[in-house]
């Protein structure tokens, strides 16, 4: 079911990974797997950090690996934590960065991202 690459994604363990594909590739499938992987060895959901490119994509990746979870014996209480998880885009996490250390980067802490779409 999986190729050799998605299989290295899925289980590389040891350090951080950056997945980068097509669309329709299969990069939320395996990013989901690697979670639950992950989970199962015993890592909690809220100490994980995954990051998307858009709003839409972050919230298909939270709906599916809560779906993915559901679906896996021991691993209920990951369901209440997922809550608190940061599957979030790079733009949102940047963002809580920066507010959280304003003061280290001598900066107002009301710092909010522009819209693209501004004339």
């Amino acid at each position: 079911m999986w190729t050799k690459e998605q299989l290295q994604a899925i289980n590389k363990s040891g350090s951080n990974i950056i997945v980068s594909a097509g669309a329709g590739s299969g990069k939320t499938a395996v990013l989901t797997q690697r979670v639950i992987s992950k989970l199962k060895s015993g890592v909690d959901i809220n100490k994980l950090l995954i990051l998307t490119f858009t709003d839409a994509a972050s919230q298909e990746m939270k709906e599916r690996i809560r779906e993915a979870i559901s679906k896996e014996e021991g691993l209920e209480r990951q369901l209440d934590l997922i809550t608190n998880a940061y599957i979030c885009t790079f733009d949102s996490f940047s963002l809580s960065i920066v507010k959280k250390y304003h003061y280290l980067l001598n900066i107002d802490s009301n710092v909010s991202i522009m819209d693209n779409n501004i004339n």
